[in-house]
């Protein structure tokens, strides 16, 4: 092994954990839903029909039909439904499948923009996908603010994973 380099780097942030996972033992609230036909990505943003409780990935809350639903959280205990190989790792539940949603608690979430501390997080009203908005900032065209939540740790300066923090 004459060519065997040393380590010339280190990391000074470790990694944390996998999107959708539960990072802080603190209050939590977690409720079973059934998503729908679609299906929808462990991590996003979903909304839930009130006379159905059917879970849609993104979505308009409006008065009377369409409340929240929270983010699709626990990826570790949903049974893989990878593509050629049913054991291939996958965040994607198919449709009609039950998952777990956090109303409250910390997770870790992957999202599209930079993100400091602090930031309101917004979610993506087609696709559920998440990004974030300095305090007091609109949300982005064709995005919508999530009440109460805030990048609770980890910034990046492009998209990439944070942890998030929401309350009731």
């Amino acid at each position: 092994m004459s060519n065997a380099q040393l380590q010339s780097t280190v990391n000074i942030t470790l990694g944390f954990g996998v999107v959708g996972e539960l990072i802080v033992d603190g209050p939590q609230r977690v409720e079973p839903l059934t998503l729908d036909a679609n299906g929808g990505t462990v991590g996003n943003y979903f909304t839930k029909s009130n006379t159905t409780n059917v879970a849609t990935q993104g979505g308009t809350i409006t008065n009377g039909s369409i409340v929240a639903a929270g983010f699709l959280v626990n990826p570790k205990v949903y049974a893989s439904m990878g593509g050629a190989n049913p054991l291939d790792p996958t965040l994607a539940l198919p449709g009609n499948a039950q998952g777990e949603f956090l109303t409250m608690g910390t997770i870790v979430v992957y999202m599209t923009t930079a993100a400091n501390i602090g930031d309101l997080v917004e979610y993506n009203l087609t696709t559920g996908v998440l990004g974030a908005v300095a305090p007091g900032s609109a949300a982005t065209s064709g995005f919508a603010l999530i009440p109460n939540c805030v990048v609770w740790r980890y910034p990046t300066s492009a998209a990439g994973l944070v942890a998030i923090r929401i309350t009731d």
